[in-house]
């Protein structure tokens, strides 16, 4: 079944329907929208995160290697102390996504303890 041949939600009546199961090759779907169960359960709908609210802006290129990035989706927001709720700037590096993911695969050396926040 395509996106667009989903039943509409009972309550708002414009988004489609969520999934619910699938069973014997037949999809069932729950009677309201994703947005609509959020909201009647009284959870938040969409938003900003708190990276965004910061308003740090990614780097041209690495501060690890030194990376020059084609692309903004090559780079990633790094939190040098490892919590994602604290946005200060000194706590934010730009790195490639090389350097992300070999670091936390591969132990090169350098850890989230390891980067220095500026002064």
């Amino acid at each position: 079944m395509q996106y667009k041949d989903r039943p509409l939600c009972t309550e708002c009546k414009t988004k489609p329907k969520a999934y619910a199961y699938k069973r014997y090759g037949r999809v069932y779907w729950r009677s309201r929208c994703d947005t609509c169960i959020r909201k009647r359960a009284g959870k938040r709908v969409g938003g900003v995160t708190a990276l965004q609210r910061s308003g740090y802006k990614k780097h041209r290129k690495c501060e690890l290697c030194g990376f020059k990035a084609q692309d903004k989706a090559q780079l990633d927001v790094l939190f040098v102390d490892g919590d994602m709720r604290n946005t200060v700037s000194t706590n934010l590096k730009t790195v490639c996504a090389n350097c992300q993911r070999l670091g936390s695969t591969r132990r090169l050396g350098w850890r989230v303890g390891h980067l220095v926040a500026d002064d």
